[in-house]
């Protein structure tokens, strides 16, 4: 079945085009970036937003941008990698290198993000679609007719759950290995320091 048949899929706005504005009523709203989706699809533990990239729009402009929310899911039309919105991104602008996706009640967030991409036929579909391009950027079209198997909701919610607790796994050690190598320097430094004494 295609994507189409289970969820709404739009493009985000294009910045150049949101008109900006510093009057008083303006709105301040933080912008989704690529960086931010590569660092939450990161196993790295170190998270860091410096320069988040902010627009001001006239409140009455709000209700026609797109605003991230939760079960949302995004994927980035240049990088091919999806991501399901959580409570941390809940409020941020999202711009046109984005497709978004709102599933319907019938296909989980979790595992579409899973599907697309971990799935071999998915990650297949993706290639062709991109393959002969100068710039390898899929199109919203392509998305709409990507075919995906929809397994009964409980099968998509248990890997949805198994591949946030993996990348949550992946994080923990990952911080866990920083933090050795942390404290490893530490007792070095330590030696060292007594060596001069």
């Amino acid at each position: 079945m295609k994507l189409e048949h289970y969820a709404s899929i739009t493009q985000g706005a294009f910045l150049s085009r949101i008109q900006t504005s510093h009057s008083l009523d303006a709105v301040k709203l933080p912008v989704y970036t690529m960086r931010e989706m590569n660092e939450w699809l990161s196993p790295d533990p170190n998270v860091s937003l410096e320069n988040q990239q902010d627009v001001h729009v006239s409140r009455d402009r709000l209700g026609l941008l797109p605003i991230a929310k939760e079960g949302l899911v995004l994927i980035s039309l240049t990088g091919q990698r999806a991501v399901a919105l959580k409570q941390e991104h809940v409020g941020k602008l999202i711009p046109s290198n984005f497709a978004i996706i709102e599933p319907s009640v019938v296909l989980h967030p979790d595992y579409l993000e899973w599907y697309i991409n971990e799935h071999p036929d998915c990650k297949r579909q993706l290639k062709i679609a991109t393959q002969g391009t100068i710039v390898s950027a899929l199109s919203i079209q392509m998305l709409r007719t990507l075919e995906i198997i929809l397994p009964p909701m409980n099968v998509q919610v248990k890997i949805g759950n198994i591949h946030r607790l993996l990348h949550r796994k992946k994080r923990l050690l990952q911080e866990k290995l920083m933090l050795e190598q942390q404290y490893v320097k530490h007792i070095m430094m330590g030696y060292l320091k007594e060596e001069l004494k």
